[in-house]
């Protein structure tokens, strides 16, 4: 070895010093774990030395680096600089829980969120028609557009298909925390909805290069759907409803008429039976062989025609079940002719409940394809994160703020419970926002300005727009009362 030692240069004994003196700094029990185990540089030992200067110098792009390295240098020359590990590993952040919710809260939630939702509707279609080219005939120039170079003005039709979105989401919202206190469900009100809904899915129609993460706002509106459908179908058809009332009435009326028709059927039979009785004097017929001879005992063998023991089993298998009561024909067909008269509201009523079924059927067939749980990992992490990691139950959607985007989420459970629009809120304003921040999304911060009228003035947003606010002819849901 000593021959080999009088051969190293003075550089590569204090390289060889230098490499084992930085290990020895990796091994001392003061220093914090390194995520991503790359080589230490000069910063990273005057952080764990306590000696980084108050201003550390500024990386060439932006920095997402841990904590124990806010601003390294240079970068290693052992391979590629590592990839930080991602911002949302310590969500969703717990917040302090509220507790039963007051109908004064929600009361003023529905007040919020509804005229959030007409300032979001109203710049979402001005913006829209000012995408236009000038030749065309819906084109309407803003009074005060965007810059030229900001995202508004840049993707200026992506920018109005979001505020669409968003005042949807925010008149659902709305329409909800009406409801949710008082444990109801106003169908009149849900209809006020509905045109609005279809303007929102044909402005978000995927069309051949959508982009999957815009494709998932479909499913996000369809999703909205298939709940408000449900809702109304389970509330609807609830013990104590007008539907389940008068079903209960002609339930316990068809009984009653089914009960006399079978009655007199039997009666009506047995005088026929008893006028075709023979004369008590008429010879007795001679004595029939009993049926105990004609039917072989359980416990003997059968035999063929030959005499010959068969080779079947003589245990056969108990029935699965208890065989129906044999009723004669002519009482069957009494029965079945029985008919009762059923009301024109009641005929109508059942069939908006199976127009219901299957809209939320086909709303929600073709939600779960364009919007899912690996959808969401995939393009709205955060968010996604927000609900697998959430403590929450199904049944605390008045928790979260909708304005929180940190805090816990819950996956929308099964339409089929009536329940769970809420959480569809929820989920879809976190979406908008995660989306919309690649695009400067502001929100009500960015929203055109509505041009307030004498009407306006005296009364508020009284649920009538300008002349030709809406393409469609479709008027805004919620009007005030």
């Amino acid at each position: 070895m000593a021959p080999g030692r009088r051969k190293w240069s003075r550089e590569a004994l204090l390289r060889n010093l230098q490499l084992i003196g930085e290990l020895i700094k990796r091994k001392a029990p003061t220093a914090p774990p390194e995520p991503n185990k790359r080589p230490r540089t000069d910063p990273d030992r005057l952080v764990e030395e306590g000696e980084l200067p108050e201003e550390p110098p500024l990386a060439a792009g932006p920095s997402t680096a841990s904590v124990t390295a806010p601003s390294p240098v240079t970068a290693s020359a052992a391979g590629p600089a590592p990839t930080p590990p991602p911002p949302i590993a310590s969500l969703p952040l717990r917040r302090p829980r509220a507790g039963k919710v007051s109908l004064r809260q929600c009361e003023a939630l529905h007040t919020k969120y509804h005229r959030a939702g007409r300032m979001l509707k109203y710049s979402g279609d001005a913006r829209f028609w000012s995408t236009y080219p000038p030749s065309h005939k819906e084109y309407r120039a803003l009074a005060n557009p965007p810059p030229p170079n900001s995202p508004y003005y840049k993707h200026g039709g992506l920018i109005a298909r979001l505020e669409l979105l968003d005042a949807l989401v925010c008149f659902t919202y709305s329409i909800w925390n009406r409801d949710y206190p008082r444990r109801y469900c106003s169908r009149e009100t849900w209809y006020t909805i509905e045109a609005f809904l279809v303007w929102c899915k044909q402005k978000w129609q995927a069309e051949e290069g959508t982009p999957d993460a815009e494709k998932a706002f479909l499913g996000l509106i369809l999703m909205i759907e298939g709940f408000i459908h449900s809702r109304k179908l389970v509330y609807g058809a609830m013990r104590g409803s007008p539907v389940e009332r008068d079903l209960e009435k002609l339930v316990g009326t068809s009984r009653a008429a089914i009960a006399a028709a079978a009655t007199e059927a039997a009666v009506s039979s047995a005088a026929s039976l008893a006028s075709l009785a023979p004369n008590k004097s008429s010879p007795t017929p001679g004595m029939l062989p009993s049926p105990a001879s004609l039917v072989p005992s359980a416990n003997s063998t059968p035999t063929n025609r030959d005499g010959t023991p068969s080779s079947i089993s003589s245990t056969t298998a108990p029935p699965s079940c208890p065989p129906r009561p044999w009723l004669p024909p002519h009482i069957s067909s009494a029965m079945e002719n029985v008919t009762i008269p059923v009301a024109p509201r009641l005929i109508n009523e059942l069939k908006n409940e199976t127009m219901g079924i299957q809209a939320a059927a086909y709303a929600m067939n073709n939600s779960q394809a364009l919007l899912n749980l690996p959808v969401m990992a995939r393009f709205f992490p955060t968010t996604f994160a927000r609900m697998v990691g959430s403590s929450l139950s199904p049944n605390e959607e008045h928790e979260p703020d909708f304005e929180d985007e940190e805090g816990e989420l819950f996956w929308p459970g099964q339409s089929s419970t009536g329940e769970g629009l809420g959480w569809v809120c929820l989920m879809g304003k976190a979406m908008i926002k995660e989306f919309g921040k690649a695009y400067s999304y502001r929100g009500l911060d960015g929203v055109v300005p509505k041009p307030r009228g004498p009407e306006e003035d005296a009364e508020g947003i009284n649920g009538q727009h300008l002349s030709g606010s809406t393409p469609l002819g479709h008027d805004s849901p919620l009007p005030l009362r």
